[in-house]
């Protein structure tokens, strides 16, 4: 694959070596809500900051791009509250110019 649209990203936040070697370079945009209910944003700040160390010094404007959202774009509430990042990235033009451009 090109590139990579990862939204609120639920795992530990921490990848093994391996899987961020192969990873390297692979543009990837992460999403994710810091009101989140069901995973931890902290996951996914762990993540961009392992794959941004791992890219240091590679050439490509914002080849780990990451948009925090402060609190659920989409209004859900209770159980599934900060969840719907998936939902606000695909209305959002921009991540589809991106995909094209990878």
């Amino acid at each position: 694959f090109r590139g990579g649209v990862i939204a609120a990203y639920g795992f530990t936040g921490t990848l093994p070596s391996l899987a961020l070697e192969r990873l390297k370079g692979v543009p990837i945009w992460v999403f994710h809500s810091a009101d989140d209910a069901i995973f931890p944003v902290s996951c996914s700040d762990r993540l961009v900051d392992s794959l941004r160390k791992v890219n240091d010094g590679l050439s490509g404007e914002d080849r780990v791009k990451y948009t925090r959202f402060d609190r659920d774009q989409e209004g859900f509430t209770g159980r599934v509250r900060g969840h719907s990042t998936g939902i606000t990235a695909s209305k959002d033009a921009a991540i589809y110019q991106w995909m094209l451009s990878v």
